[in-house]
Formats: structure tokens, sequence, C-alpha cells
């Protein structure tokens, strides 16, 4: 069974101001911290959903790129291209660019969750999902393609209509924060704690 890493990275951050993903964080651009936990875990294909623009900025990787047909159309269109483009994966596991703390364990966890019975595992907390560090298996390409074709981009609105097992993960839990604006980062940004 084909499980695909995707880096999701095609994003404006008009929040932040800049391209955020190349932003150093313990000593790496901050993609790279989801790029490393798929890779640990070899996961095949390792693909980064980025736009033409963005592209050239990224290091040189051991990566195939998909480059968004309509750049900033959001993370629900970057999965239904590229569960398109790769007919024989069967599983993607979805990471945004932007979460500094993501870890090759956290990968590993959701990995054992992989089951038939789901078309998507995402983790939850009490106060909320997190479905940009989710997997979806092939199944839910005909509701992604619909949500696309009604121009609905909520990743929220694909998950309310698949079978979806959710794994529960402690509010607290570090590996889910994500960088929106300049004054998210941690205090110590460069010491990566």
């Amino acid at each position: 069974m084909k499980i695909a890493g995707i880096v999701l990275a095609g994003g404006q951050s008009s929040r932040y101001g800049q391209p955020k993903m190349f932003e150093s964080f313990a000593g790496q651009p901050l993609y790279k911290h989801s790029l490393n936990a798929l890779q640990k875990n070899q996961l095949q294909p390792l693909i980064i959903a980025t736009n033409s623009s963005l592209q050239p900025k990224f290091e040189k990787e051991k990566v195939r790129f998909m480059i968004e047909k309509q750049p900033h159309q959001g993370p629900l269109f970057a999965l239904q291209n590229i569960m398109t483009d790769l007919p024989d994966v069967e599983w993607f596991f979805v990471i945004a660019s932007d979460m500094p703390f993501m870890n090759a364990d956290f990968v590993q966890t959701m990995l054992t969750f992989i089951n038939d019975r789901y078309d998507a595992i995402v983790p939850k907390q009490a106060s909320r999902l997190q479905p940009l560090a989710a997997l979806y298996r092939r199944s839910a390409l005909p509701k992604a393609n619909q949500l696309v074709q009604q121009n609905k981009r909520s990743m929220k609105v694909l998950i309310e209509q698949l079978q979806v097992c959710y794994v529960p993960f402690e509010d607290e839990s570090s590996t889910f924060i994500n960088i929106n604006y300049q004054q998210d980062w941690p205090q110590n940004k460069n010491k990566g704690v």
C-alpha cells in the first residue's frame, strides 16, 4: 500500500507578511520540520504542494513538486489535485508547512490508525480538529471532486462527509502549534524550544 507524504506550502502567508515556510526555526526552514517528519517514516512519494512563484525558493530536496494550476485556492484544492495526479497512491498524509513542532513520532502514531473502514484519519483536540495534519484515503476523492466543483474550500466540510477515525490528542500538545503571525513564534525561536 502506497502512502504519500504531502507538505502543503502554497499559501500566501498574508497574515504573516512574507512566505513563512522559509523562516528559520531551530536551524532549518519551517517547512523542513513537516517534510522531515514524513521522510523519517519512509513515506513515498514525498511531495511539496506549492505555486510557481515559491518553488524556486525551496532547497534542493528529494521530493516531487506539485505546482498549483491556480495558485492560492487552499488545501482542499491542493489535496484534490494531488489525489487526481497520483492514481496509484492509496493514502495521503497531509501536513501544513507552518508547524514548527511537527515530528516523526506523531506521524508514526497516526499511521497505526490506517484501516479500510475509514476515508480519513484526523487528530482531534477537545477544542478543535486538525485537518492539516491528517491522513486522507483515495476513497475521499469523489467527495473532494464534488466540493471543488462547487467551489467550496473547507477541509472541515470535506471531513463532515467522510468516514473518519478521530485520534484524540491533548489540548496542550505543541505538535499542532502553527505560525500565522510574526508574534506566534516561541520566545526562543532559534533554539527550537
